[in-house]
């Protein structure tokens, strides 16, 4: 019997934080009975400041036969470097990505880093086990659904593969013990998709609607988390943590015994148009201390342009209602939207500052593969850089000079609202 297939997960994450999607990846895999003794895990949860070499150094200490590494637009570039040193020392290793930042743009990654035999596109925990299996049993990676791989000299693209209909049929990494717990660290997602499909975001994107995990799953992950004797926060990644009133209703009764405790959730994200005061109420028995919203920018054109919402009144009554509560809540404002000038921004920066949020954070457009705008970018007159991250460098209505001048006054006013707190 052939000895088992190691193979290595590698996410390159900020400081104090780990990888939710090599915790699912790892143990949907490991609860696969056709990979029972024929692979084996390691998990890597490193961070995006390392120098790559170190990095490759700690990869090729563990002699992987397959390397399967998490990529977003903010560590890509430190992923690719990652990997062309580790096919070089190490070419016989198979080298799988994974995550937004290359999924959408599965050939052009891999014609761009020949280091990279596979990138599994969407949704990754049964296309990653399947294609598992198929190293392991000399299978062919290219007609698995949901993989772009390698055959002979050709790039292939097979089938998108269809969603998970049951998220409740993927093991918790928490639960079954495959991501240590971290205080303030440790993430929890109770539904995939997003009611919102914003131009520049690619959450929701391929989702034909929102599925979630069962109360009852979700109230187990609270519950070990809140038993850890280590930890006293934690988060959810929820695009909108107060989706449904019902939701809210939910997550209150199930967590105000704990918020009682001490326990606390920073910074969720809220659509806080929604939010009134009975909602801000259960938000604060629920033991939520911050929220993050928008309105990303108040400018006509780019609102329409980005299919984005965003009512003025009640966004006043949503930051007002938090406060109340005594609730901080941060509002995010992104500079360079195409529709907008630079007069724009400062007028949403300014109108946020009027309402007195608590904190204001402000950043410039990063134009995301698989999103809306990187699909228009040429027909709306949208530079930018191609290569990750993807910064914006000019829009029709503001030019290079314009951001970066707007990017320096908005550091200014943001500091300046931070000196009054």
């Amino acid at each position: 019997m052939s000895a088992p297939l190691k193979c290595a997960l590698l996410a390159l994450n900020s400081v104090g934080y780990q990888s939710l999607a090599l915790g699912y990846l790892r143990a949907y895999a490991q609860a696969d009975r056709r990979l029972a003794g024929k692979v084996g895990f390691q998990t890597l949860d490193l961070t995006v400041d390392m120098d790559p070499w170190w990095v490759a150094w700690r990869v090729l200490g563990l002699e992987p036969d397959v390397l399967a590494v998490s990529v977003t637009c903010w560590n890509a570039r430190a992923v690719f470097d990652v990997c062309r040193i580790v096919g070089r020392v190490r070419p016989e290793c198979v080298i799988v990505l994974g995550g937004p930042e290359v999924g959408p743009i599965a050939a052009e990654t891999m014609t761009a880093n020949p280091s990279v035999h596979a990138v599994v596109r969407g949704e990754g925990e049964a296309a990653f086990a399947d294609l598992l299996h198929a190293f392991a049993t000399g299978g062919k990676a290219w007609r698995v659904d949901g993989v772009t791989a390698i055959k002979g000299d050709e790039i292939v693209s097979a089938p998108d593969r269809a969603l998970i209909a049951d998220l409740d049929s993927i093991p918790s990494p928490y639960l079954t013990g495959t991501m240590p717990l971290i205080d303030g660290g440790s993430y929890l997602e109770t539904y995939r998709g997003c009611p919102h499909r914003c131009a520049y975001c690619f959450e929701g994107k391929g989702y034909g609607r929102i599925r979630s995990f069962s109360d009852v799953r979700i109230a187990a992950e609270i519950e070990m988390l809140a038993a850890a004797p280590t930890i006293r926060s934690f988060s959810f990644i929820d695009p909108v943590f107060n989706l449904t009133a019902d939701r809210i209703a939910m997550f209150a009764a199930v967590l105000a015994p704990l918020a009682e405790k001490g326990l606390r959730l920073h910074t969720v994200e809220v659509d806080i148009e929604r939010i009134d005061d009975e909602s801000a109420e259960l938000l604060r028995v629920a033991g939520v201390a911050s929220v993050e919203t928008g309105p990303q920018t108040i400018g006509a054109a780019a609102l329409e342009i980005c299919h984005r919402p965003f009512h003025a009144d009640r966004f006043a009554r949503g930051i007002a209602s938090l406060r109340r509560q005594g609730i901080q809540v941060e509002c995010d404002l992104i500079l360079g939207l195409p529709g907008d000038d630079v007069f724009d921004f400062l007028a949403g920066l300014r109108a946020v500052l009027s309402l007195d949020p608590g904190m204001i954070q402000s950043s410039t457009l990063r134009v995301l593969p698989g999103t809306e705008l990187w699909e228009r970018a040429s027909e709306i007159g949208l530079s930018f850089d191609p290569e990750p991250p993807h910064e914006v460098i000019a829009t029709s209505t503001a030019t290079f000079r314009d951001l970066r001048r707007a990017e320096v006054m908005a550091v200014a006013y943001q500091n300046e609202y931070r000196a009054r707190l």
